[in-house]
């Protein structure tokens, strides 16, 4: 199955995806604050791990990198009323930027 998300076209399988999203908002802790609330439903949803980050130097930039455990729920969550209403109300500014990443290669040093 193939779809188009934002712009992005995802394939179904089996991989372990990984969800970039880069948006601005209003107040960090007023969206952390959503963030940890919605963190049930994104794991109900199949998210396995996330990073949580800010652009240097500013702290309402915020970076979320998700790791998913297969691409078919991403793309659900991605359409999800939930996902939509979680932005809204932690304050997002602005369209987020939105990338699906398909790994090539994972380690550690």
């Amino acid at each position: 199955a193939r779809a188009i998300l934002f712009g992005i076209t995802i394939k179904g399988g089996n991989i372990m995806p990984y969800l970039l999203i880069r948006h601005k908002t209003e107040d960090y802790a007023k969206w952390k604050a959503v963030f940890d609330k919605v963190g049930p439903i994104r794991k109900a949803a199949g998210e396995k791990s996330y990073a949580l980050c800010h652009v240097a130097g500013e702290p309402n930039n915020i970076v979320l990198i998700n790791e998913w455990d297969n691409m078919d729920n991403l793309q659900k969550f991605l359409q999800s009323d939930d996902l939509k209403a979680a932005m809204q109300e932690a304050g997002v500014t602005e369209k987020p930027e939105i990338h699906v990443l398909e790994p090539i290669e994972k380690g550690a040093l």
